[in-house]
C-alpha cells in the first residue's frame, strides 16, 4: 500500500553515522518515572507529560490529510500495524518533512490505539548520541521520540529496536518516532512498521484551532476577508496554528492588525523606516531600535540607551542634555511606543509582537550594523553599564537574533565577550549561551559549539568557566547529560582550566532533587571507566560532590542520606546496586591512584566535621574503607594529623576502627582459629587516638 511500509525479518549489517545532537519541540508538562529492564532508572529519557490543552485539540480538531480521500487514512494505517493481531510491533515510524503536522498525528495515533492521556509522553533528548536502551518502556504508556534533526542514525540504534520493540510488546508499551525519509533507512537491521506522513490542509487546521479558541471569529478566516489573503490548503500546518493563536488574541477590530502581526509587522515598519529615513531621524531610529531591544524597560534607562545607540553611528546630542531635544511624549508618539505601568516603555502594548518584528527587520536589512548593535549591547550591560541591571531582557533579545539568517556574528562575539575576561562581559555571554543552547533551532549547533570548546587544547580559563557556568544554567535543567558530558571534557584537562567552575557546576545540578540520582549515577560510571581521562574526569567530579565548601549547604549530604544503609558493610559487596553508588564513587575515587590522596583528605575532613551528622559519615566511612586497610595511608587517616583533628573527629574515629575490626559474625567470635580472628587487638588510648602501627599489622 502506497505510503506504507511493513515490518521485514532483520538480518545483516549496514555502516551508519549519527550526528551529534538533536532538538526539543515539547517539554511542558509533568515529568514521570518510567522503565524497563535494560539500564537503571537514572540512565532512562526524561519522559515530558503533553499538555492536557493539546490533546484535547488533537482529540477534537485533528485535521487529515487530503490525500488520505479514498483511501485508509495514515492515522487508522498506523493503528492497524500498532495493533494487529498477528506480529504486532508496538512501534510505528512516522516519515516526512518537519512543520507537515507529524506530531498532531502521532499524539491522534496513541490516542487511537487506546493510550490515555496522562500515559501519552514527549522524550527529551538529552543524549549526544542515539541509544535505543534509554528509551523508556512502561506498560500502557505511549512515547513521542522526534528524530527529526539526525541526518544519519547510528546502526546499533536500528539493532536495539529490534528488542525494544519485544519489550513493548510484552508490557502493552508503544513508541511512535518522527524521522525525514533521507534519515530513516534501517536496511534489514530492523523491522519497524513505517507510515509516510501527508500534509493536512493549512486552511482547515487554522480553522479547528480557531474554533477551539474563538469560534466567533471563524468568520475572520472566510474567503475574502483580511486574513484569508494569507492562508491556503498548502500553508504548513504550524504557521496555520500560529494564524489562529494571533486572530484569537487580538482586539475585537484587530483583524487588519492580526494580518500585520502575523506577517511581522513587515509593511508597517516597511513604511515606518521610509518615512524616518534622514539624518534627521537618526535619533528617532536609535529609540526606537532601543525600546525594542529592552521593551518593558523604565523610560530612563531606555531613552539612555538609545543615546548611547547614537552616538556609536557618529550622533551628535542636541546641545542641553536632558532639557535639549523634544518631550518624552512627543518621541514616543514618532516611534510608535507607550509607557505602561510604573514609567516603563512598550512597542507591542498597542501592536503585540512588535518589539520582536523591528529587531528582526533592522538585523536582516542592515547587515552592517549587526556588529555595532552586539558592541552596544555589550556597552550598556558592561559595569556600570546604564542596562546592566536588564541584562536577561537583552540575552533574549539577541538569542532570537543568533536564530535568525547571520546569527554566526552573535556567537563569534560572545566568544570575544569571553575573552575579554571581565566578570561582567561573561555574565552576558553565559545568559546568551544558555539561552541559545536550549533554542529550538539554534539550539543543536550552539551544544555542538560548546563540546568542541571544552575540549579545545587552548582553552582559556575565561572560556572553561564560562562553559562550565552553561552546563550549570538552563542548559544543565533541560539536557543534563548533554550538560555533564561537557563537564566531564573540562574536569579530563590536564591543564585544570576552569577546575573551580566545574566543581561548582557540579554540585549545583548535583542540588536538585529531580537530577541528584542521574548526576550520581554518570559521574559515578566515569570513575569506574577503563579509560583513564575518563576514569580521572569521574573521580575529580565526584570529589567535588563530597566537598564541604564553606557558605555552601553539603550537596554530598543528600547522597549519603538517602544512599546510605545503617550497616553498609554487608551491603558493599552488591556493587550493581542503585543504592550503593555514592560509597562506589568514592572507593572508585580511592582506588585512582591520582586521587587517593584527595578522597582520604576528603574523608578525613568528613569525618572531623560537626555539620556531617554521625549516621553518615561512620555508614559512608565504614563502606569506604572496608578492604581498604592495608592501604597507604589509611593509618594516618584514622590517626589523624596533629592539631588537625577535631574531638567530632577523635570520637568518631574510635567508633569507626572498632567497627572496622569487629568480629564478622558471632560464630567468628567464638573461633579461636586464624580464619576466624579479625586480627590482633588493636591499642586506644585513653583519649581515644590510635596508637602508630596498631592498622598497620591487621589482616585485610
Amino acid at each position: 500500500m502506497s505510503g506504507e511500509e511493513e515490518p521485514r525479518e532483520e538480518t545483516v549489517h549496514q555502516e551508519a553515522e549519527a550526528s551529534d545532537h538533536a532538538k526539543v519541540t515539547q517539554v511542558a508538562g509533568d515529568y514521570a518515572e518510567h522503565h524497563h529492564t535494560h539500564v537503571r532508572g537514572w540512565e532512562y529519557l526524561k519522559a515530558v507529560g503533553v499538555d492536557p490543552a493539546e490533546l484535547a485539540l488533537v482529540e477534537k480538531e485533528y485535521v487529515h490529510a487530503v490525500a488520505d480521500i479514498g483511501q485508509e487514512r495514515q492515522v487508522d494505517r498506523a493503528v492497524r500495524l500498532l495493533k494487529r493481531p498477528v506480529g504486532r510491533h508496538n512501534i510505528v515510524v512516522l516519515t516526512g518533512t518537519a512543520g507537515t503536522g507529524r506530531r498532531t498525528t502521532a499524539l491522534r495515533v496513541l490516542q487511537d490505539v487506546g493510550v490515555a492521556g496522562e500515559e501519552i509522553h514527549s522524550l527529551v533528548l538529552d543524549w549526544d548520541r542515539p541509544r535505543t536502551e534509554q528509551i523508556p518502556c512502561t506498560p500502557g504508556n505511549g512515547f513521542l521520540l522526534d528524530l527529526s534533526d539526525y541526518r544519519t542514525l547510528p546502526e546499533d540504534f536500528y539493532q536495539g529496536l529490534s528488542g525494544y520493540q519485544k519489550e513493548a510488546v510484552g508490557v502493552g508499551a508503544y513508541l511512535v518516532i518522527l524521522a525525514a525519509p533521507s534519515t530513516w533507512k534501517p536496511g534489514t537491521m530492523a523491522s519497524i512498521a513505517r507510515v509516510e506522513h501527508a500534509q493536512p490542509s493549512g486552511t482547515a487546521v487554522a480553522k479547528g484551532h480557531l474554533r477551539q479558541y474563538r469560534p466567533d471569529r471563524l468568520d475572520w478566516l472566510d474567503e475574502g476577508r483580511t486574513l484569508a489573503e494569507v492562508l491556503s490548503a498548502t500553508t504548513p500546518p504550524a504557521v496555520a496554528v500560529r494564524l489562529a493563536r494571533i486572530a484569537a488574541a487580538a482586539a475585537s477590530d484587530g483583524e487588519a492588525d492580526a494580518k500585520s502581526e502575523f506577517e511581522n509587522w513587515h509593511g508597517h515598519l516597511v513604511g515606518w523606516f521610509e518615512k524616518h529615513e534622514g539624518v534627521d531621524h537618526l535619533r528617532d531610529r536609535a529609540l526606537l531600535i532601543a525600546a525594542a531591544l529592552l521593551e518593558g524597560v523604565p523610560a530612563d534607562v531606555v531613552m539612555a540607551a538609545g543615546d548611547r545607540l547614537f552616538s556609536e553611528v557618529d550622533g551628535t546630542l542636541p546641545p542641553g542634555g536632558p532639557l535639549g531635544g523634544p518631550d518624552l511624549e512627543t518621541r514616543l508618539k514618532i516611534i510608535g511606543a507607550e509607557c505602561v505601568g510604573d514609567d516603563a516603555l512598550s512597542l507591542s502594548e498597542l501592536r503585540h509582537g512588535l518589539h520582536e518584528a523591528v529587531l528582526a527587520h533592522v538585523w536582516k536589512q542592515r547587515p552592517l550594523l549587526r556588529g555595532v548593535l552586539l558592541r552596544w549591547a555589550s556597552d550598556i550591560t558592561g559595569p556600570k553599564g546604564i542596562a546592566a541591571k536588564y541584562r536577561g531582557h537583552i540575552a533574549e533579545a539577541i538569542t532570537r537574533l543568533a536564530a535568525a539568517p547571520g546569527g554566526h556574528v552573535v556567537l563569534s562575539v560572545v566568544s570575544d565577550w569571553t575573552a575579554m575576561d571581565t566578570a561582567t562581559h561573561r555574565k552576558l555571554a553565559v545568559g546568551i549561551l544558555d539561552s541559545t543552547a536550549t533554542h529550538p533551532g539554534i539550539g543543536v549547533a550552539v551544544r555542538k559549539r560548546l563540546y568542541d570548546m571544552a575540549g579545545h587544547k587552548k582553552l582559556s580559563e575565561s572560556l572553561a568557566t564560562t562553559i562550565a557556568d552553561v552546563c550549570a544554567g538552563r542548559l544543565g535543567q533541560v539536557y543534563p547529560r548533554v550538560a555533564l558530558t561537557r563537564l566531564r571534557l573540562l574536569a579530563s584537562r590536564t591543564d585544570r582550566r576552569g577546575a573551580d567552575a566545574v566543581a561548582r557546576s557540579i554540585r549545583t545540578l548535583a542540588a536538585e532533587t529531580d537530577l541528584r540520582d542521574l548526576v550520581l549515577g554518570e559521574i559515578v560510571e566515569w570513575a569506574e571507566d577503563g579509560d583513564a581521562v575518563i576514569r580521572q574526569a569521574g573521580a575529580t567530579a565526584f570529589l567535588a560532590l563530597t566537598a564541604l565548601v564553606e557558605g555552601e549547604t553539603p550537596v554530598a549530604l543528600e547522597f549519603a542520606e538517602a544512599e546510605v544503609e545503617p550497616d553498609l558493610a554487608s551491603a558493599i559487596e552488591e556493587d550493581a546496586a542503585e543504592g550503593e553508588l555514592f560509597v562506589r564513587g568514592w572507593r572508585a575515587a580511592w582506588s585512582h591512584a591520582p586521587t587517593t590522596d584527595q578522597a582520604m583528605q576528603a574523608l578525613a575532613a568528613w569525618l572531623n566535621s560537626p555539620a556531617v551528622p554521625d549516621r553518615q559519615v561512620l555508614g559512608t566511612a565504614e563502606a569506604v574503607l572496608s578492604g581498604n586497610l592495608g592501604d597507604a595511608g589509611v593509618s594516618h587517616l584514622l590517626l589523624g594529623e596533629e592539631g588537625g583533628i577535631t574531638e567530632t573527629g577523635r570520637r568518631r574515629r574510635q567508633i569507626l576502627l572498632e567497627s572496622l575490626l569487629a568480629p564478622a559474625s558471632p560464630e567468628a567470635a567464638l573461633d579461636p582459629s586464624p580464619e576466624g580472628a579479625s586480627g590482633p587487638p588493636v591499642d586506644v588510648t585513653s583519649s581515644g587516638i590510635i596508637e602508630p602501627g596498631a592498622l598497620d599489622a591487621t589482616p585485610v
